[in-house]
């Protein structure tokens, strides 16, 4: 009993602070669970002893399932679709090829027995999907070559599955289905995405029906769901694994009730038995039964990575359109993994004499396996310049909590690199009407938006919308990113002083001038208006790049936020003639308003308002004239429209409220 209270905790603790800490020398943490396992296993410490290899096959195969159910909800749709045709035929042919090259180089080359040679090719022919999801996605890779890679690794279980029983049940009983091998391989690969796809729709329908107020309903109902989706097609003989896979590919490309909720339940599960299973592995595992095998491993490892995988992989791939580079990288991903471990555990469960020998055997390739392919996977992407830099994973998001059907959803936009690259300000973004930009999340900050936001390259940007809007918003916020700097970009700009030594003098001269606050579209235009006339002004602009920018078209530019009474002062607002307010901030207009005819009662102001209410609180101000923007759009309209039509274009202006002409 003390051994779940107390060893399992620790070496759970220890995982992860292991794991953090080799984080910098790209240690894969299936490595460490492994290490950790044997170091508290039988053989080493003898902290715990254990030896049950029927209850280890059953808890992999209860934790595959989460794996690969989150590997499925992770994976877009339009990737799977991409990369069907090779990955999918890697899970099938390339398993057969991968298991022929192997049994052909140790029974006709080194000599091993029949029976030993058959079942260590067709047990460790296929990848792992949680050594590959594990590993290949703290690397940053083509999408299309990752994509393939780790669908491939999720689907080519069944053929593993398939022919290792088969083998095993041959030498066990003796029986042979023959021709019925053919069709019982059609089944389980046909029926399993089936009945995986029809249990996701039954969830999805479920959970859109469903309105519990406890949220923790949600996560039991997913947890029956993915339990499911494997047992009853288990029941019915097909691919469980592939079921579980299809059954997390439809409802992360779905919507439905608590769904970010669920996303972060199912993440989190796959990482408990990712973990979890190879930590168990490590505990089964006896190392002092290496001593009189561990030449045959490394020769096992050495065949199946450096001939049978590379075969089966540029065999497997003709005709495809997939390049050297990329067939080299996916050779060297073939990671094994906890698959072939429980696959391995058959032979001893069905009495074969060869069953701890073949475990130990597998157990050792696929230790060699995953620390040195898994660990010299990102030197590799380097080398064959497949890797982009990778960017760090944002401290800060949000969530938003539907427990009813919602018209909005979050869209989580990563805009492109390099990083600190300029983009477009937030206002010059044209969103669908419903999209609202509500959180940036730039490295280690979190900051919100306003207009004069600037995104920059690897910012997250996370936008509320529609969802039937989702690829407009992407669209819209990527291509206005692309537009601003094709090319190389320049390094970020630094944060510029907020009065340049130069301008002070300048500033100090300026006599009934324009103090213009806010900048932006509209201001821009002012800016212009004002150049050609050749009328003195002063712009406060918040963003850097643009003050950087209006400076070196030497105009007058103080930056910070147009609230601030200091800049105020700076730009000479008690001697200036016209205020002329465009700022996106109520706050700061208000603010700049209210400063300016405090010491300088006599100046003229003009502002740009955003809504009714703010207005009619501005417009009670002396000399204060009031622009509404969608209001003064309308009445051009009006007029344009009603003079098209050979009518009195004034009409246009009979809903003008009194409070636009108020000063």
């Amino acid at each position: 009993m003390e051994t779940v209270y107390i060893v399992v905790p620790l070496l759970l603790i220890g995982v992860v602070l292991a794991a953090v800490w080799l984080d910098r020398w790209s240690v894969p943490v299936i490595l460490v669970a492994l290490g950790l396992g044997i170091l508290f296993g039988s053989d080493v410490l003898n902290v715990w002893h254990f030896d049950d290899v029927e209850l280890t096959n059953q808890v992999a195969n209860l934790a595959l399932v989460f794996i690969l159910f989150q590997g499925g909800f992770a994976t877009k749709r339009e990737d799977l679709r991409a990369v069907a045709l090779p990955a999918l035929g890697l899970a099938t042919w390339g398993v057969l090829l991968t298991a022929a090259g192997t049994f052909v180089c140790l029974h006709f080359l080194f000599g091993w027995s029949l029976e030993r040679s058959l079942l260590l090719s067709v047990i460790i022919s296929s990848t792992d999907a949680a050594a590959t999801f594990s590993i290949l996605r703290r690397q940053a890779l083509p999408s299309r070559l990752g994509s393939t890679i780790e669908i491939e690794s999720a689907a080519n279980d069944p053929m593993a599955i398939l022919t290792t029983l088969i083998v095993v049940e041959a030498y066990a009983s003796g029986a042979s289905h023959g021709w019925m091998t053919v069709l019982l391989f059609l089944w389980k690969f046909l029926a399993g995405p089936v009945l995986g796809w029809l249990i996701a729709r039954s969830a999805v329908a479920i959970f859109n029906r469903l309105n519990p107020q406890e949220r923790g309903y949600y996560y039991v109902l997913l947890l029956g769901v993915v339990m499911l989706s494997y047992g009853l097609t288990e029941l019915v003989q097909a691919s469980g694994m592939l079921a579980a896979f299809t059954a997390g590919l439809v409802m992360g490309n779905a919507r439905f009730v608590y769904r970010q909720g669920v996303s972060n339940f199912a993440a989190a599960l796959a990482t408990i038995a990712n973990i979890g299973v190879f930590v168990l592995m490590g505990v089964l595992v006896f190392p002092r039964e290496w001593g009189a095998l561990w030449l045959h491993g490394v020769l096992l490892f050495l065949v199946l990575t450096f001939v049978a995988r590379p075969a089966a992989v540029w065999l497997g791939t003709l005709g495809m359109g997939i390049g050297k580079r990329e067939r080299l990288f996916m050779s060297w991903a073939g990671l094994r993994g906890a698959v072939p471990v429980v696959l391995a555990t058959y032979p001893a469960a069905a009495g074969l004499e060869l069953g701890q020998e073949i475990f130990n055997l597998v157990f050792f390739a696929v230790l060699l396996s995953v620390s040195i392919q898994g660990s010299t996977l990102g030197w590799l992407a380097k080398k064959l310049g497949l890797s982009e830099p990778k960017r760090p994973q944002p401290r800060y998001g949000l969530e938003l909590v539907t427990m009813a059907h919602s018209e909005l959803d979050l869209v989580v936009v990563d805009l492109p690199g390099p990083q600190g690259r300029p983009g477009p300000r937030v206002r010059d973004l044209i969103l669908p009407p419903s999209a609202l930009v509500t959180l940036i999340a730039r490295g280690n900050e979190v900051i919100g938006p306003t207009g004069n936001t600037r995104l920059l390259g690897w910012d997250q940007v996370t936008v509320l919308s529609r969802p039937a809007d989702e690829d407009a918003v992407r669209a819209a916020m990527l291509r206005r990113f692309e537009e601003v700097e094709p090319g190389v970009a320049p390094e970020p700009l630094e944060k510029p002083d907020m009065v340049p030594a130069a301008d002070e003098a300048a500033l100090g001269q300026l006599r009934g001038h324009v103090v213009l606050v806010g900048h932006g579209r509209v201001g821009a235009v002012l800016a212009g208006l004002l150049r050609r006339h050749d009328l003195p002004f002063v712009v406060i602009e918040q963003d850097w790049h643009a003050v950087d920018l209006l400076r070196r078209n030497h105009i007058l530019a103080l930056a910070g936020e147009g609230a601030s009474r200091e800049l105020l002062d700076l730009a000479g607002i008690a001697r200036a003639r016209l205020l002329l307010v465009t700022t996106a901030d109520p706050l700061a207009a208000r603010v700049a308003i209210e400063h300016a005819h405090r010491v300088n009662p006599a100046i003229e102001v003009v502002a740009r308002v955003h809504f009714a209410e703010q207005q009619e609180a501005l417009s009670r101000f002396p000399r204060t004239h009031c622009v509404n923007g969608e209001g003064e759009l309308a009445r051009a309209m009006g007029r344009l429209g009603l003079g098209a039509l050979g009518m009195d274009a004034s009409e246009a202006g009979a809903g003008r409220p009194e409070s636009a002409a108020r000063g």
